[in-house]
C-alpha cells in the first residue's frame, strides 16, 4: 500500500553519507589552504622624492656652471664699483672670482652626485638615498671650509657663528627630506647599499 503523499515516512531525513572532517567546511575550499595574505603595492615616496631630488640637483648644476663661468666677470664688475666708491661694497672684491670658482667646483661635484642619487632613488634603490645623504654631508663640510677660507664673502652679516648655524639647519632639513623613503613603511627599496658589506 502506497503511503499518503505527506506522511511521516516521507518526512524522515536520509542520514546516510560521509561525515566531513571536524574544523573544515566543505563549502569553503580555501580554508584548508591556510590564511590568505594580501600584498600591498610599495609606497610611492621613493619615486616622488627621487624626482624632487633630480630637480634640486639640476638647479644646483646650473648654479655651479654660473659660478664657474661668471666668477671672474663678477669680480671685475665689483672691482669697477669699488674703484669708483670704495665704501659702496663694504668689502674688498679681490679674490671673489677664486671664491666663486671654488664654490662652483664644490656645487658641481655635490650636485652631480645628488643627481645620480635621485635617479637611483626613483628606481627604488636604497643606495640612492645613501648617496644623497653623503652628498649633503660633503656639501656641508666643504661649504664650511670655504666659508672660513673666505669669511669676507661667506659671512651672513650676523657673524660666522650664525653662518654655521644656518648651514647646520639647512643641511639637516635637506637630509631629512632625502631620508623620507627610508622612514616610510613598505617603502619598496631594494637591499642595495652605497658601501656593500664584504662579510658573508
Amino acid at each position: 500500500m502506497e503511503p499518503e503523499k505527506w506522511s511521516d515516512q516521507q518526512a524522515t531525513p536520509d542520514l546516510s553519507g560521509t561525515v566531513a572532517p571536524q574544523g573544515v567546511s566543505m563549502g569553503d575550499p580555501y580554508q584548508a589552504q591556510g590564511q590568505m595574505v594580501f600584498i600591498q603595492p610599495p609606497s610611492g615616496a621613493a619615486k616622488v622624492m627621487g624626482i624632487l631630488i633630480i630637480i634640486y640637483a639640476a638647479f644646483g648644476l646650473l648654479g655651479a656652471l654660473a659660478s664657474l663661468l661668471g666668477g671672474q666677470i663678477a669680480e671685475g664688475l665689483l672691482g669697477e664699483v669699488a674703484s669708483q666708491d670704495p665704501d659702496a661694497l663694504g668689502f674688498d672684491p679681490t679674490g671673489f672670482g677664486r671664491y666663486m670658482m671654488l664654490s662652483g667646483l664644490i656645487a658641481l661635484v655635490t650636485s652631480g652626485g645628488t643627481l645620480l642619487g635621485g635617479i637611483w632613488t626613483m628606481q627604488y634603490q636604497r643606495r640612492g638615498v645613501h648617496l644623497g645623504l653623503l652628498m649633503i654631508g660633503l656639501s656641508f663640510v666643504l661649504g664650511l671650509v670655504l666659508a672660513f677660507m673666505f669669511p669676507e664673502f661667506s659671512d651672513s652679516g650676523f657673524g660666522m657663528g650664525a653662518t654655521v648655524i644656518m648651514s647646520v639647519l639647512g643641511s639637516g632639513f635637506c637630509g631629512l627630506m632625502v631620508a623620507i623613503p627610508l622612514l616610510v613603511s613598505n617603502n619598496g627599496l631594494d637591499d642595495s647599499s652605497l658601501f656593500p658589506s664584504t662579510s658573508q
